[in-house]
């Protein structure tokens, strides 16, 4: 059993996500509709095709529901928010809908798209910048902002991708971004007078890790809003498959995987896996998300492009520590073996922790000498379990022929009496211990109550009963006092005990109910 190796529980997640269907947004159009009419405060009506219509510009995208739903609830809810995710999570798309939901049209929404290098150009552009006579004249996110003041009852967004390729505090400015991070909301920039509106939202996407020209830290956060961290989902990649399956346009090799649900599910835990280890080892940056390239390697006989396609993207992120093919071993054991890791047992564990401790030659001496003094306390304990089990087994065999009634109390009782005398032998000799030897004749000496116990009861009832037909007639109240009393001593007696007495009540009733009829 110690060596015995555990199922990985990223299988059992796979086969769940299998049993379990991915729902995409196009599918839950009410859902999506109720979202909606709860970030505007607005009466529910089935078949309402807004929410929809606002989702699908520019086009309708792959994307889950439940992940979908909690970042426009999270976004909804705060009025800046930073969304990170790897490539190919769909951090971008997720939040441009998003805002579109939330401002509740297009038009209320602004999208800025970061490009490296431009940091002062897009200061210049949305902030503002002084005219040929020197006058400043405000850009278009200050006048976006004006759009706010102007209709307050209505939701703006802007939502600036790729912010992590600028400076953010070059994009507001130095007075701007410090007014970000007050609770006053009003400003001076150049001489002009700015109220970031309350009716405004501000969505930054950033790339999730290595790669992003600036590095968000808490002061970005304090101003731009708390991070909130999109993970890769499997569920759209698994939404992703099913949508190659109905195309007619892959050869029937393609197919035949995407039909096959044994083959669906070991890529699916390919993919689970490789962001496992580029976790685990490198950190949550490194990852690979579901619309990365990776979900089309979905072949068997690809694996071997599918781990190249992985090394080649930690490379290009340049990690300290490289990784190599036989990383992936585990993987393929695991898909070889139904889903077992490799090295899990209890056995590889401790010696995994004792080689990564530098202790391994050391305990491992300690150990095997307790290793053999356990083995031989072992050999003595369950040379004495066999003992107690057998008279275990031989009391409990007499309890059960006395409540079946194949023996009288008095037998059952005087062979429990000869049980216990052998068990006292068997301590004197020491071949019990004393302790295994108290423990069992309390167990006998509980049979031996029981027993005495139900004869008492029975002895009882059969008295009542003698006393109730003296007169040699039942009446309805003894009847229902001696059910009662049968009822009472239910849990206390032999079940064949309770159904004879139960019988002999009916019994003596039905004779004394016929009589009354004739």
């Amino acid at each position: 059993m110690g060596s015995r190796n555990h199922p990985d529980p990223l299988w059992e997640k796979s086969e769940r996500l299998l049993d379990d269907p991915p729902v995409l947004i196009a599918d839950v159009p009410d859902s999506l509709q109720m979202l909606y009419c709860q970030l505007h405060k607005l009466p529910f009506k089935s078949g309402d095709s807004t929410a929809y219509k606002l989702v699908s510009q520019p086009s309708l995208s792959n994307i889950e529901w439940t992940y979908f739903k909690k970042l426009v609830q999270e976004a909804g809810s705060n009025a800046r928010i930073v969304i990170s995710g790897v490539t190919g999570t769909g951090a971008t798309k997720q939040a441009k809908r998003a805002a579109n939901l939330i401002a509740g049209n297009m038009n209320r929404v602004m999208q800025i798209d970061c490009a490296p290098g431009f940091d002062v150009e897009y200061y210049k552009k949305y902030i503002g910048d002084d005219d040929e006579n020197g006058a400043f004249q405000p850009g278009t996110l200050l006048n976006f902002w004006k759009q706010c003041k102007q209709d307050p009852k209505k939701q703006y967004v802007v939502v600036i991708d790729n912010f992590d390729k600028i400076n953010p505090e070059t994009f507001f400015g130095p007075t701007l971004w410090e007014s970000l991070s007050s609770s006053d909301p009003n400003t001076t920039v150049n001489g002009i007078d700015i109220v970031i509106p309350k009716n405004f939202h501000l969505i930054s996407v950033t790339h999730l890790g290595p790669g992003s020209i600036v590095e968000f830290n808490g002061e970005h956060f304090k101003r731009l809003g708390h991070q909130y961290i999109l993970p890769p989902n499997p569920k759209e990649l698994l939404a992703y498959l099913d949508a190659q399956a109905d195309k007619k346009s892959l050869d029937s090799t393609h197919l035949a995987v995407l039909y096959n649900k044994r083959q669906v599910k070991e890529f699916l835990f390919y993919f689970l896996k490789i962001n496992q280890l580029l976790s685990s080892r490198y950190g949550t940056g490194y990852q690979m998300g579901q619309g990365t390239i990776l979900r089309d390697q979905f072949l068997p006989e690809e694996r071997q492009m599918l781990k190249q396609t992985v090394l080649s993207h930690l490379n290009a992120l340049q990690p300290d520590k490289p990784l190599l093919l036989e990383d992936f071993d585990g993987i393929d054991y695991a898909i070889a073996n139904n889903g077992l890791a490799p090295e899990s047992s209890f056995l590889s564990r401790q010696v995994q922790i004792l080689q990564d401790t530098g202790y391994f030659v050391e305990i491992t001496m300690v150990g095997a000498t307790a290793l053999l003094t356990a083995l031989l306390g072992w050999w003595v304990f369950r040379r004495r379990e066999i003992l107690i089990r057998r008279y275990g087994d031989k009391a409990s065999q007499v309890f059960t022929q006395f409540q079946k009634q194949m023996i009288s109390a008095d037998q059952a009782s005087n062979r429990l009496e000869k049980i216990r005398e052998e068990v006292d032998s068997l301590v004197l000799k020491r071949k019990l211990g004393y302790t295994e030897g108290l423990y069992f004749l309390a167990f006998i000496e509980d049979k031996v109550k029981r027993i005495e116990y139900a004869r008492n009861v029975g002895e009882n009832f059969v008295e009542l009963f003698n006393a109730f037909m003296e007169d040699d007639v039942l009446t309805e109240s003894e009847y229902m006092k001696l059910r009662q009393y049968l009822q009472s001593i239910r849990h206390k007696i032999p079940a064949e005990n309770y159904d004879s007495f139960s019988r002999k009540v009916e019994r003596a009733y039905a004779t004394h109910s016929h009589k009354e009829k004739l």
